[in-house]
């Protein structure tokens, strides 16, 4: 417990760090315009289509199609996608009226529960029902995250915070705090081996609100994606792995556990999605040559380096400098190495599995969809397993002295590098395109939000609050070491042992 001098400095962290948090992803919300992410004209529709028809939102055209009729001021394909030279410009979210598509998740491709949340938030004003999808997003997420990292206890702590901190850059933040689907996967890939492992290690209510986040996290991830289920069943695996032995104190988390496996299935069933798990993604060739499975067999881990900044952001358009994809790799790769150090049994299988699901669920899904890598299968797929391995991976004792001092500046420092460099790229892309570089990304802009702060602003605000978290996270490692130094000092010496007779 906190001795009663430490609870204000302690509440501080707990607000401070979460606000951060959030003030840094809504720079990624204000950084790009609508239909930014990846088949976002399909994620846009369908989320104005996620609670059904409705007038002036979602209508049927009547015309016994899976089409419908959207606002026009939707774009049904962005004018500056696979155009990074284009600014944003093109886009104009004063048209009025209604638009057919026919991509709108009506035939039930992905599970409806992301949509139907985001639908919450659609309005014929679609500029700013896209901000506010993007800004709940983002603080959805920091709100679950923040509430498993005080749900676990507190030698687990560490590892929820480095799995996410070291695999958010570029590709996590960028998605987020966006209304891509990924994201609930992202979230869930990051909660529910964590908090269900830790129901085993637990009782009393702690126990019972842990299994709660773990069925939520299941919840969000299956809801999100097909394929987020079947990662939430991984979850579960590596859950039960590392709980070891069965006994009868964790028949509740191990009831939990089942649960999950139902809600997911229940959602990959409901899916027409979960068929690509399969038959594989549609569009690739007829077959692939030897050469070419040899060839993705040792060319996957691009996937892995594509969502720590080795892939163009947003429709694959926005390249990033080389600067964002080192600095980000060597953090995943050092806090992996961090975390292996005395690993047990239980935990060495886990992240073998882990890492085993990196490599081979993009390898097998290549050669389902017959295409090779860097078409089809994106990293962001990929990035939910990557989450799940290292947070196994960090999950080792003494994990916050072994992350104190100069490791976790030189991280803190190497991710606010890549982020900052990411972020003004990304903003720059669409203010006035890659075609034109300056300090000041809004220096000419010709595409910017109406009533948001400059691009300037944001990029400022958001870079001094994701480097704000790296320093409030080590005030609070050399905070807990103080305390344990001071409660060491404070007890009794024991008394000298007495010498006896015939000594």
């Amino acid at each position: 417990m906190n001795h009663p001098r430490n609870r204000p400095g302690t509440l501080l962290l707990a607000i401070a760090v979460p606000l951060l948090v959030f003030v840094a992803l809504a720079a990624w919300a204000f950084s790009s315009p609508v239909a930014a992410t990846p088949d976002e004209d399909f994620h846009l529709a369908s989320s104005w289509c996620g609670l059904g028809e409705r007038a002036g939102l979602c209508e049927d055209p009547q015309d016994g199609t899976m089409g419908r009729l959207i606002p026009s001021a939707i774009p049904p394909a962005t004018c500056y996608a696979f155009h990074p030279e284009e600014s944003a410009a093109c886009w104009d979210p004063t048209q009025t009226g209604m638009t057919r598509v026919d991509r709108a998740n009506a035939d039930g491709l992905y599970p409806k529960a992301f949509y139907a949340t985001m639908s919450v938030f659609a309005s014929p004003n679609v500029a700013a029902s896209v901000m506010a999808m993007r800004l709940f997003n983002g603080a959805f997420a920091v709100g679950l995250l923040t509430a498993a990292f005080w749900a676990l206890p507190r030698r687990m702590r560490p590892a929820l915070i480095i799995s996410v901190a070291a695999t958010s850059v570029p590709l996590g933040v960028f998605v987020l705090a966006s209304i891509n689907p990924s994201s609930w996967a992202i979230l869930s890939a990051a909660t529910v081996w964590v908090t269900l492992y830790a129901a085993t290690q637990v009782d009393g209510r702690r126990r019972w609100l842990l299994i709660g986040l773990a069925v939520l996290g299941a919840f969000i991830g299956a809801g999100a994606r097909a394929d987020s289920a079947i990662y939430a069943v991984f979850a579960v695996m590596l859950a039960l792995i590392l709980a070891g032995r069965p006994r009868l104190s964790n028949l509740i988390p191990f009831s939990a556990g089942a649960a999950i496996l139902v809600i997911a299935v229940a959602f990959y069933l409901g899916a027409s999605q979960g068929g690509a798990v399969v038959s594989g993604l549609a569009g690739g060739s007829a077959s692939l040559s030897k050469a070419q499975i040899v060839s993705n067999l040792f060319e996957v881990p691009s996937l892995w380096v594509g969502a720590l900044g080795g892939w163009a952001l947003g429709w694959i358009d926005t390249n990033l400098p080389s600067v964002v994809e080192v600095l980000a790799t060597a953090v995943f790769a050092g806090a992996l190495f961090v975390g292996l150090r005395r690993a047990t049994l239980t935990r060495g299988i886990a992240v073998a599995l882990g890492l085993a699901s990196m490599w081979l669920v993009p390898f097998i899904l290549l050669y389902q969809s017959r295409t090779v890598v860097g078409d089809l299968v994106q990293p962001r797929y990929i990035l939910p397993l990557m989450v799940m391995t290292l947070g196994v991976a960090s999950l080792r004792p003494g994990a916050a002295r072994a992350w104190s001092g100069p490791r976790l500046w030189l991280a803190g420092l190497a991710l606010t590098i890549a982020y900052a460099v990411a972020l003004h790229t990304n903003i720059q892309r669409y203010t006035t395109g890659v075609d034109r570089l300056t300090f000041d990304p809004g220096s000419g802009a010709e595409w910017w939000w109406a009533l948001a702060p400059s691009p300037l602003a944001v990029w400022i605000a958001g870079s001094l609050a994701f480097a704000g978290v790296f320093v409030l996270l080590q005030f609070a490692i050399l905070r807990r070491e103080a305390a344990r130094t001071s409660r060491r000092a404070s007890r009794p010496a024991a008394p000298a042992m007495m010498p006896t007779a015939g000594a």
